[in-house]
């Protein structure tokens, strides 16, 4: 029986990466929408850029006719803070495809065994985009970066004002004055918040509001998240995105964890993205191991010898970013 190892040559796995389809893969990530991911070869030089664009602009003074130009200066680029985060799985196809390709078959299927590889890649794939996402997500409810797994502690903080975090209580207590809350939210900004990123319990909070319901009751309707998404844009210009998105940490556990913080309302000063989550080539292709890729997760596959075993794995540098971080005002909600 030939090595099925052999079946999956460098080209294709160069397509397994290039053709995945990661729109579809991604559409309902909240986080990779804020921050949608760009590859680039220098991802520090990416970073600079990105964050310069965020400055508040520089204005150029009147002069009187027939008087020199003031002479302009240029900001001192500063080092920026940030690490290349390694994102990576593997599975074994060793005991799978084996038992498939021994399971009474004279004539193994050739195409069998790679479809059960492609759908392994792919699984992989999706696996390191949901790490990404819980990156992004982490980055939009704490303005932070926070890596500890694996042997890696690493903090990354973007720097949000103390200004720029709120705090509140007895939201879960019906007769709470949130309304009032809000509106003091969207003061401090100086009315530029436009829009609210939360998930269903805070919304949950929201509609069992005693406020909120005694005007609902006077349009004889209910406090639905219909009604508070479209009250809340109509007296304060704010835009609710609820998102209760959430990942396990492995398929043999059920638990399943939030992306964002459940206690927490980032409130967003536009409509826009908020940055990039920049990704740049992997170990795999520095090493030559695989080509360059347009794709944004590399996948490669080798074997062991002991124990005897097939491996496909998934890897890619990811880091999310915000361009201007003062977009951001985080809100943390107490019971």
């Amino acid at each position: 029986m030939a090595d099925y190892l052999e079946m999956i040559d460098k080209e294709l796995l160069v397509a397994v990466s290039n053709d995945f389809d990661y729109l579809e893969a991604t559409k309902d990530f909240i986080g990779l929408r804020f921050f949608p991911m760009v590859k680039t070869e220098n991802m520090k030089l990416a970073v600079i850029q990105l964050t310069e664009k965020g400055k508040v602009p520089v204005m150029a003074l009147i002069h009187a006719l027939d008087t020199e130009a003031r002479i302009g200066d240029r900001p001192n680029l500063t080092e920026v803070n940030y690490e290349l985060f390694l994102i990576k799985e593997k599975l074994n196809q060793g005991e799978a495809l084996k038992k498939l390709l021994l399971n009474g078959m004279m004539n193994p299927d050739k195409q069998e065994a790679l479809r059960r590889i492609f759908d392994d890649a792919a699984n992989l794939i999706s696996r390191v985009l949901t790490r990404i996402e819980a990156m992004a997500c982490e980055v939009l409810s704490t303005a932070k970066l926070t890596i500890a797994e694996n042997n890696v502690a690493k903090v990354v903080d973007y720097g949000l004002p103390a200004t720029h975090r709120m705090a509140v209580k007895g939201w879960s207590n019906p007769a709470t004055n949130i309304l009032a809350d809000l509106v003091d939210i969207q003061t401090r900004a100086k009315n530029k918040i436009v829009r609210a990123v939360m998930t269903s319990k805070i919304m949950g909070y929201l509609q069992k509001n005693t406020g909120l319901n005694s005007l609902a009751a006077t349009l004889g309707v209910i406090a639905s998240v219909k009604f508070v998404k479209e009250y809340i844009l109509q007296q304060l210009g704010i835009e609710i995105i609820v998102y209760d998105g959430s990942y396990r940490l492995s398929a043999l556990n059920d638990t399943e964890y939030y992306f964002l913080n459940e206690d927490v309302v980032t409130f967003l000063t536009t409509d826009e993205v908020l940055g990039r989550t920049f990704l740049t080539y992997t170990p795999e292709e520095d090493a030559g191991i695989i080509d360059r890729l347009e794709g944004f997760v590399a996948v490669t596959q080798y074997s062991t010898p002991d124990p005897v075993a097939t491996w496909t794995k998934a890897s890619a540098i990811a880091f999310p970013c915000p361009a201007d971080i003062y977009q951001m005002y985080i809100l943390t909600v107490g019971a």
